[in-house]
């Protein structure tokens, strides 16, 4: 697999907007008019900012992939309030979403509240992100907001390749996972759908490390059915594809969102793993993230034919 096979423009292009939780209408937009203009067979729906697109006659697979990313609401007195959970560090660059660089910087006050430092218009409630731009170096991406960039380019990796699939891309998954529960529960109503892979990242530990493929997890705080894990591990391993087994006691993702749901449907994450998640110099190596897109692909149609 190669970055030919499976470029990574569109991953540039989403790391180019901004969508904190709540704020996710700019990257909405955005996947509307990709879907338009990439592949003109996709049926398009749009339920406030969450984004669905459909392929083939009756498929019977569908991508998550969550948009949304941590940030800040600016609230009185220059406080910065999280939205999900930043793990921001004293002197990062901070820009308002949708706006240039002003200048300002994350600091800390004495009673370890975030503040807002230097000089800026905005008023109270505005959201901020991380300012720095994302960057590639030595088969390395190096930015802020790989966590969820990097899963939705894999989510639309899968609809280009994929004849029969369905993708939802989510909102709110920092916060409360409320995008993946409508849209869980609008897939099966309309399309029958039963099976879900979660496109996200995951993290490099002691056991699943960057640089050895994408990670199929086996349990998080959520637990996917196991007959159906079982079912996503042989097709992996048939596809002969590189990629580590996870097993983690917290953290969650879309999935945990489906099961709350109450909607019947199976899931299972795939990731490709990075360093300093929800940083400003978040890092995930391009192989990974090759890796997970063509697994992604693998799985879908393994999945569709049985």
């Amino acid at each position: 697999m190669t970055d030919t096979q499976y470029p990574l423009d569109t991953l540039w292009e989403l790391l180019a907007l901004d969508s904190p939780s709540g704020d996710e209408g700019p990257v909405a937009d955005w996947l509307e008019h990709w879907a338009a203009r990439t592949l003109p067979d996709a049926r398009v729906e749009r339920l406030g900012d969450t984004v669905l697109v459909r392929r083939g006659a009756k498929p019977s697979v569908a991508v998550f992939a969550h948009t949304d990313t941590t940030g800040w609401t600016l609230g009185y007195d220059r406080q910065l309030i999280p939205i999900g959970d930043p793990h921001g560090k004293i002197g990062d660059n901070l820009r308002p979403a949708g706006r240039p660089d002003t200048g300002n910087t994350l600091t800390r006050s004495a009673d370890g509240v975030w503040k807002l430092k230097g000089k800026t218009d905005a008023l109270p409630g505005s959201n901020w992100v991380y300012a720095d731009p994302a960057a590639q170096k030595s088969g390395e991406i190096l930015g802020p907001y790989l966590d969820n960039r990097g899963g939705v380019w894999a989510a639309l990796t899968a609809l280009t390749h994929c004849p029969e699939i369905c993708a939802a891309f989510t909102t709110g998954e920092e916060e409360s996972g409320g995008g993946a529960m409508v849209c869980a529960r609008r897939l099966h109503e309309t399309d029958g759908i039963t099976q879900a892979l979660i496109s996200d990242l995951t993290w490099h530990t002691k056991h699943v490390k960057c640089g050895l493929g994408a990670a199929i997890s086996l349990r998080d705080n959520s637990l996917p059915r196991r007959r159906f894990l079982g079912r996503v591990l042989a097709c992996a391993e048939e596809s002969g594809l590189p990629f580590q087994r996870e097993i983690e006691s917290s953290g969650g993702s879309d999935g945990g969102a489906i099961s709350r749901s109450g909607v019947p449907m199976d899931w299972v994450f795939v990731g490709a793993p990075e360093k300093a998640a929800h940083t400003a110099k978040e890092r995930v190596q391009v192989a990974d993230l090759l890796s997970m897109a063509g697994l992604l692909v693998s799985l879908v149609d393994g999945l569709s034919k049985g």
